[in-house]
């Protein structure tokens, strides 16, 4: 899930769009991931979300997975000025975060 895999990944990522209403991401194998794979999946979000699609992460969440989305500066307590629908997947994950702290 690295800039070398991005091109690829971006295309498996619109044939989905073009295939299912429902996505799903599975993260539970990832083992490495930069900056390309996070900007990726936001704009598959954003994408998915204007065309009324489903998109989730599933599978458990690796700590290389958290450890980048915090180190990039993508937890947010709200979503961007894109996120009408209030479901961002980084503010998400910040919730998730803080329950399991407490």
């Amino acid at each position: 899930m690295t800039i070398q895999n991005a091109s690829a990944l971006q295309g498996i990522f619109i044939r989905s769009l073009e295939s299912s209403s429902n996505l799903t991401i599975d993260l539970k194998d990832v083992t490495d991931l930069d900056l390309s794979f996070l900007q990726l999946l936001c704009s598959l979000h954003r994408t998915s979300t204007d065309l009324k699609m489903n998109l989730t992460l599933s599978g458990p969440c690796p700590e290389i997975f958290r450890d980048a989305v915090k180190s990039a500066g993508f937890l947010r307590r709200t979503g961007c000025k894109f996120d009408c629908k209030k479901n961002c997947l980084w503010a998400e994950m910040n919730k998730a975060a803080e329950k399991e702290i407490n």
